[in-house]
């Protein structure tokens, strides 16, 4: 819509990827050249003043956003641990190109460990920030000791660090109690990963939506298609009449519509 906010969902490796013609899309579809990524939308006061990166705010709170990062790392270093246990069972015989195989999933969990940090910033609340980058140095380290480990190593010894990387869910998933406590969550197992990012994700969708209706602002505001999900179907209750929501799929059609006509 050309006169509200749109709130867009995505998938951020998806649009990364192409961030230069989106732009141009919705240039075209609202007649605006506002466009903001997810971690970029400007927050906003109660004086109604907008400013971008301030230490705290309403579009996004880095508190959250910190939190529910780490928590999907710890997911998918949960899931990695997993598929070690397995790899470690394996014949020294297979060993090698099992732990090659095993080498590309764990440069992935360090990768998309990475990426969620690059996109969130320090919070005000030191205890967060604290306990966040507990959670990043725990998986790096414990990625890091595997990638020493098998270097050059026999593949018999391979094994035995693909089996420690294992064991190593234990003192990451121990990082949790601190990190739930630090952004007030409230869950039945303090260290549940998933449930941690389910409610950050939550939280984080509420305010999304408070912000975006707050703001006054006209263009278009990309952000993960969880949190539209979660504003559409009444999960983050906010009341959106002031701005439109458009799901990732609803502007994916659109989007390749006008990317085919303007090739042609």
């Amino acid at each position: 819509m050309t006169d509200k906010l749109n709130l867009v969902g995505e998938f951020h490796t998806e649009s990364d990827q192409r961030r230069d013609a989106e732009r141009q899309f919705c240039r075209s579809k609202i007649q605006s050249s506002n466009y903001w990524v997810e971690h970029e939308f400007p927050d906003v006061y109660d004086a109604g003043q907008l400013a971008n990166f301030p230490d705290a705010g309403e579009a996004d709170l880095m508190e959250y956003r910190g939190a529910h990062g780490v928590a999907m790392a710890i997911k998918k270093f949960e899931v990695l641990g997993e598929e070690a246990v397995t790899v470690s069972t394996t014949s020294v015989n297979s060993a090698a190109q099992a732990v090659r195989d095993f080498n590309g999933k764990v440069r992935t969990v360090l990768e998309f460990t990475a990426n969620v940090k690059n996109r969130s910033r320090l919070s005000s609340t030191n205890e967060v920030n604290t306990a966040v980058q507990a959670v990043y140095d725990e998986v790096v380290n414990a990625c890091r000791q595997y990638a020493n480990a098998i270097r050059n190593a026999p593949p018999a010894e391979q094994l035995v660090a693909v089996r420690a990387l294992a064991n190593s869910r234990v003192d990451v998933r121990d990082r949790l109690p601190a990190l739930v406590t630090a952004v007030g969550a409230r869950l039945d197992d303090n260290r549940d990963a998933a449930a941690l990012a389910q409610c950050m994700r939550k939280q984080r969708s509420a305010f999304m939506g408070v912000g975006a209706v707050n703001s006054g602002l006209i263009g278009v505001w990309k952000v993960g298609n969880g949190h539209v999900t979660d504003l559409k179907d009444g999960t983050a209750k906010v009341d959106l009449r002031r701005i439109n929501i458009v799901t990732r799929d609803e502007f994916e059609s659109e989007f390749q519509t006008w990317r085919s006509r303007s090739s042609t």
